[in-house]
């Protein structure tokens, strides 16, 4: 269920569950997953001051990075147009794409972003002194990546958006889980000697994942 107040979008699912649950997502919206019969409209009154500061916190973020023109779609940490063609081509010195639809676009930015991150992987896995599995590529909700006990690595889509700096510190990060899976003080450490501002790193993905999030193109072919 979809409501409003004057001030953000709020989505209502409900669900069996014991508890409700209120996330603030990066574009504002409000969604809130809550038992049959709960409240939500007291919910949100009594949380209105959280959501407002979470609130602020992704303007925050969203304007410590890069803006595009909201027809414009972020890729490599740029604004690249998107126009309506016969068939699916990047111009990176234009910074122009063109694809017939968005599930064809989506499908040939997952084609050129494979090619990318393998190159990337290939290069660090040697520098690191490790050998990853598979290397999927995702869409993915809530993470950039991941390594799995079995050495396979997951890349989410949306990494594409990145700057080539901030694509490379997380193939880092998944190849160091190759030899760590979790990320005690050895696993950081370890991530230092390949990637010395990772702490910076980390600062500026919580920034590009809002920005993703806001941009009207990734949104479309997300869904």
């Amino acid at each position: 269920m979809n409501d409003a107040t004057d001030e953000y979008r709020v989505i209502i699912t409900r669900k069996p569950v014991r508890n409700a649950r209120m996330r603030v997502m990066p574009d504002g919206t409000v969604r809130i997953t809550a038992p049959k019969g709960f409240n939500t409209a007291r919910f949100i009154e009594e949380k209105r001051d959280w959501i407002r500061a979470r609130q602020a916190e992704m303007d925050q973020l969203a304007a410590g990075c890069i803006t595009v023109a909201s027809d414009r779609m972020l890729l490599l940490g740029t604004g690249y147009s998107v126009r309506e063609g016969s068939h699916c081509e990047t111009d990176h010195c234009d910074t122009v794409i063109t694809a017939p639809n968005p599930p064809a676009l989506r499908q040939h930015l997952t084609n050129d972003f494979r090619s990318l991150i393998t190159e990337t992987v290939a290069i660090r896995a040697d520098e690191m002194g490790v050998s990853p599995g598979r290397c999927a590529i995702r869409m993915q909700k809530t993470r950039w990546g991941s390594c799995s006990s079995a050495g396979n690595l997951n890349f989410n889509l949306k990494l594409y958006a990145l700057p080539a700096h901030l694509m490379d510190y997380v193939v880092v990060h998944e190849l160091a889980h190759l030899n760590v899976l979790n990320h005690s003080p050895a696993f950081w450490s370890l991530v230092a000697t390949q990637y010395p501002e990772y702490k910076n790193a980390e600062t500026d993905l919580r920034r590009y994942w809002v920005a993703i999030e806001r941009n009207h193109w990734w949104n479309t072919i997300q869904k």
